[in-house]
């Protein structure tokens, strides 16, 4: 019997794993199909800061949802009620200091359909750690801010897919 191997075997195996990870549910992270009846959309941006704003907005755009800068005129209005970041030490060293912090980012939201709330209350709690190296202080500044914007975008799709969920 003789056993594919270089390209050849790549090109025989990548349509049948295709074929396996389709028919076990599985779908790669993408565009979010939003209901059309909330269309269009108005995202409060004076409720939020600006990078979550430019996630949310890119993600509804990308999903192909129509977004409004006038509240007047929008189908369904979505505003940040509560966004907030924070850290706390997990563990210290010998001399009492500490070398890993837990960091959270905390969101509520609401959306509403007209005067009917679709989500009301909406809390999201997302949380990394972070090691801290007394050495690189502006190493572990970057990193900190760089899993802020990660929870960011987290927050970004659990939010739609909470959307989609709730609109159903």
């Amino acid at each position: 019997m003789m056993i594919c191997s270089g390209r050849i075997g790549a090109v025989l195996i990548l349509p049948v794993w295709l074929v396996v990870l389709s028919a076990c549910g599985f779908q790669l992270r993408g565009n979010y199909e939003l209901p059309p009846h909330l269309s269009p959309l108005y995202i409060d941006k004076d409720s939020m800061s600006s990078p979550l704003y430019q996630e949310l907005s890119a993600a509804i755009k990308a999903s192909g949802m129509t977004l409004t800068t006038d509240a007047s005129q929008a189908a369904s209005r979505l505003r940040i009620t509560r966004e907030s970041r924070s850290r706390a030490v997990q563990s210290v060293d010998t001399s009492g200091r500490a070398q890993e912090y837990e960091l959270r980012y905390e969101l509520g939201f609401s959306l509403k359909a007209g005067e009917e709330a679709i989500i009301d209350n909406g809390r999201l709690k997302l949380h990394r750690n972070l090691l801290f190296n007394p050495d690189t202080p502006l190493g572990v500044a970057s990193e900190q801010e760089s899993l802020y914007q990660d929870m960011i975008r987290d927050s970004t799709d659990l939010i739609l897919l909470r959307i989609r969920a709730a609109a159903k």
